[in-house]
């Protein structure tokens, strides 16, 4: 009974951290591994025309996910850093496609159609953030058209603040009679 008080927390706490470092992604048990492909698959889109990152595209049967998420896995084995892979899917891993083991499942009659991208590379539409800047300049030049706009309609507003139409006194009269006659 003593044996079983202990070995039950144990077992417990090995399938714990088992299931911890898995994913459904990924075959990796490392989970300093596991952080990394996890980083890398949000950074990179799926080419499936699903345009997810590759972390999120569940489809199941052919996807272009499946070889390239295998690929990250097997070139994080292999220890090549998170900025070398990020470079390879956007300018190519070069001949390395046709001779590693990190691109097998690429080179296989199903996948074998990605093999030019994955040697050449995707090009910067492959990541999900883009590289261009272009969202902060977009977004400045949001700012100042708003910032004029509003400037426009509080320039207009005081313009008009003095010269607001005034009653004269026969204009106020008749309109008073008016009200009085409907009470």
């Amino acid at each position: 009974m003593r044996l079983a008080r202990v070995t039950f927390p144990v077992v417990f706490l090995l399938l714990a951290e088992a299931t911890a470092a898995q994913s459904a992604h990924s075959r990796l048990k490392d989970p300093v591994l596991l952080r990394r492909f996890d980083n890398l698959s949000r950074k990179i889109l799926c080419t499936c025309g699903c345009n997810m990152p590759l972390r999120n595209c569940n489809h199941t049967g052919h996807c272009n996910a499946w070889p390239m998420r295998d690929a990250i896995d097997k070139l994080l084995l292999a220890g090549l850093s998170d900025e070398e892979i990020l470079q390879g899917f956007r300018n190519g891993f070069g001949k390395m496609v046709e001779t590693s083991e990190a691109f097998a499942m690429a080179r296989s009659a199903e996948y074998r159609y990605l093999l030019p991208q994955l040697r050449d590379g995707f090009g910067s539409q492959i990541l999900t953030s883009p590289e261009t800047g272009y969202l902060a300049i977009f977004a400045m030049l949001s700012v100042v058209l708003a910032a004029g706009v509003a400037a426009i309609f509080i320039r207009s507003r005081r313009a008009a603040g003095g010269t607001a139409p005034v009653l004269d006194e026969k204009r106020r009269e008749e309109l008073l009679r008016k009200i009085q006659a409907t009470d």
